[in-house]
């Protein structure tokens, strides 16, 4: 190992044939740093991605706040640039940030080095290729391209160009069509990630009457890990938004590209929840608009988008899944549970929760008239995610059989992802994640029997194929 300028680390020549296969996930790449995903493993990942890349020999590189971040950024770019790629730099910044970058900078390849909403100790890369997120197969080809090319890792001493003003250049953008005139009070929690770096800046430009709380950028994340979709890690940002008697408080993840909101209560306003506010919104200008969803979302949202008019259209749950509906179905608006929700009618179909805000922002200031539609929705008994941990990746292993072997008479029943059973009052999904080795569920009735009912359903399912399997519910 040796030490390039500020510090840097680069490994030393190691075989390309050795870099592990677990990191190559279905729409990320993604592991624990330095066990699992290093600065080797980025540098030929990067030479792989460039020799993907056939349009523009140009692609758009950043970071999260993550400790790993430097050096792995620099690795990638070392990477890109040996496979003659030119590369803007364009520092740290959230991902959604990184994704308008390949638009206003019209250059449509992007690469994110970032662990999300991930613990500490995780590092990887969101990727971008000719305007369009890289996922599934092509992900796994590049490992079967690193591993049929082998190579040491070189250093590539030129001068890489950078560029600092993206986040005035998105503000400037959003404010061409986003009007925003509430003075409602905001507790904003950054969660100690990478968008505490821009928020200020971007809310003071909308006079957003807001206060900030784990508004500095920690690698350690000292306060909690940075998903405001589990409730626990939103606890410091209940507490602030009733003490202060707040109007809202929101909270974004590790890399800023989901979003959880939380009224004046203390209660929670779950993604799919603000996607019936979101779909009203967009269908009021939109006439007839398609609306993609996953399969987790609640079953109201699908009620909402039939009873104003709407298309709606239900896809696997990943980020990179729900773009590629939209993109080919021209969707106007998409959104899954995890919080990652995406605008295609006056933005550009990417997942930004720091524009998502605002456009929840817009409603307060233009139609908060609509908050009322969520008074009236048909009262439902719903589970949060749940989770079964599995070993390694055996959790893909046992949905196999489990599909194969399942037998669910008087249900209707939907393999998009996993299966989903369902009847005139109840769903219930089991699925295997695709981020991390766990099968994870969801439950929703109208009623408590019912909800009860159909988790018994997909218990006694799961027991008949593992009867040791500890299971929370």
């Amino acid at each position: 190992m040796r030490l390039l300028k500020g510090g840097t680390k680069v490994l030393a020549h190691q075989e390309a044939s050795s870099i592990k296969f677990n990191i190559f996930r279905a729409y990320d790449i993604r592991g624990i740093y330095p066990y699992d995903f290093d600065e080797r493993a980025a540098y030929l990942i990067g030479i792989a991605l460039g020799n993907k890349i056939q349009n523009t020999k140009k692609a758009v590189v950043a970071m999260d706040g993550r400790l790993s971040g430097p050096s792995i950024k620099f690795s990638l770019i070392n990477g890109l640039k040996t496979a003659g790629i030119e590369v803007t730099d364009c520092g740290m910044i959230p991902t959604p940030l990184l994704y308008f970058a390949t638009h206003s900078l019209i250059i449509p390849n992007g690469f994110m080095v970032t662990g999300s909403h991930n613990p500490k100790e995780y590092n990887g890369i969101k990727m971008i290729i000719n305007g369009s997120p890289l996922f599934d197969k092509d992900i796994y080809a590049l490992h079967d391209w690193i591993k049929k090319n082998s190579t040491s890792v070189a250093c590539d001493d030129s001068q890489t160009k950078k560029y600092e003003m993206i986040v005035d250049d998105y503000i400037k953008r959003i404010k061409t069509d986003t009007k925003i005139t509430t003075q409602k009070k905001i507790i904003v929690d950054c969660m100690n990630g990478v968008t505490a770096e821009v928020i200020e800046k971007i809310l003071k430009s909308f006079d957003i009457n807001a206060k900030y709380i784990n508004a500095k950028v920690d690698g350690n994340f000292p306060n909690c890990s940075p998903d405001p979709t589990k409730e626990i890690n939103l606890e410091k940002l209940k507490t602030s938004v009733i003490s202060e008697n707040a109007d809202y408080g929101v909270a974004f993840d590790g890399d800023g590209d989901r979003t959880v909101i939380i009224r004046h209560d203390g209660s929670v306003l779950w993604p799919d929840d603000l996607m019936i506010l979101f779909s009203k919104s967009v269908l009021k200008r939109n006439k007839q608009a398609k609306i993609v969803y996953d399969v987790k979302c609640t079953r109201n949202l699908k009620i909402n988008i039939l009873d104003d008019g709407g298309i709606p259209i239900e896809s696997r749950t990943g980020h990179s899944y729900i773009k590629q509906t939209i993109k080919k179905e021209n969707a106007k608006l998409g959104g899954e549970m995890s919080g990652h929700i995406f605008f295609n009618d006056k933005w550009y179909g990417f997942d930004d929760g720091i524009y998502v805000f605002l456009r929840f922002l817009e409603i307060l200031s233009k139609e908060q008239e609509i908050l009322s539609a969520l008074d009236t929705l048909p009262k439902t008994y719903t589970t949060p995610e749940l989770e079964i941990e599995f070993s390694g990746d055996h959790h893909f292993s046992f949905m196999k059989e489990f599909i194969k072997e399942a037998n669910f008479d008087g249900y209707d029943v939907s393999l998009i992802d996993g299966i989903k059973i369902s009847d005139d009052s109840s769903w219930g999904l089991i699925r295997a994640s695709n981020t991390s080795p766990k099968i994870t569920l969801r439950f929703e009735s109208m009623t408590e029997d019912g909800l009860k009912s159909i988790k018994n359903e997909i218990k006694s399912a799961i027991l008949k194929i593992n009867n040791k399997l500890d299971l929370p519910f």
